[in-house]
């Protein structure tokens, strides 16, 4: 009984946390978020944040890993076959992902340490699409279609992420059968 009360509070503890965290993300660049300004805007002492993160990146280390997570078992739902001649269903299902936590990623992306996030969102997206039964096997390798599908996926990545910082002004499933 006991260890369920720690679990519970445990998790509380990283709620709030992770909620100061994305409060404070909106105000100011990541840079100049402290542990301090955390634990006060989560109303923790600075001993409860580091025994559950050893810094503040480690906050954003943990939320890029749970998105990277539920992205990959999105994709891996996804059956990748024909996708260059039918890519609207994974692109709505990518943007239906987006929408049920548009708020985290709008704080996300419009950080100043988005650069690098984005960029594994890109790779992960590249490295499923290449994964397509079109592509016939001997082209997988030829360096002429992991280019086209980088700067594919790239182009992807962008768009959305035009759209989070408000510089897109439309639905995201309508930009998605765009896309397609």
């Amino acid at each position: 009984m006991r260890q369920k009360a720690e679990y519970r509070s445990a998790k509380r503890s990283r709620n709030l946390i992770r909620q100061a965290y994305m409060e404070l993300l909106q105000e100011k660049p990541l840079a100049k978020i402290t542990v301090t300004d955390i634990a006060k805007r989560a109303d923790i002492n600075r001993g409860t944040f580091y025994a559950h993160y050893p810094d503040v990146r480690g906050v954003t280390e943990e939320i890029e890993r749970e998105i990277i997570k539920e992205m990959l078992i999105l994709l891996t739902k996804f059956e990748c076959s024909h996708f260059f001649s039918h890519p609207t269903l994974l692109l709505l299902k990518i943007s239906r992902f987006l929408e049920k936590d548009e708020d985290i990623y709008k704080v996300l992306i419009r950080s100043d340490n988005a650069g690098n996030f984005l960029e594994k969102l890109k790779q992960i997206f590249a490295d499923h699409v290449l994964s397509d039964t079109d592509i016939p096997a001997d082209l997988k390798n030829a360096k002429t279609v992991s280019i086209r599908i980088n700067y594919f996926a790239g182009g992807i990545v962008n768009v959305y992420k035009q759209w989070f910082t408000g510089q897109l002004d439309c639905r995201l499933n309508d930009m998605a059968l765009e896309i397609s």
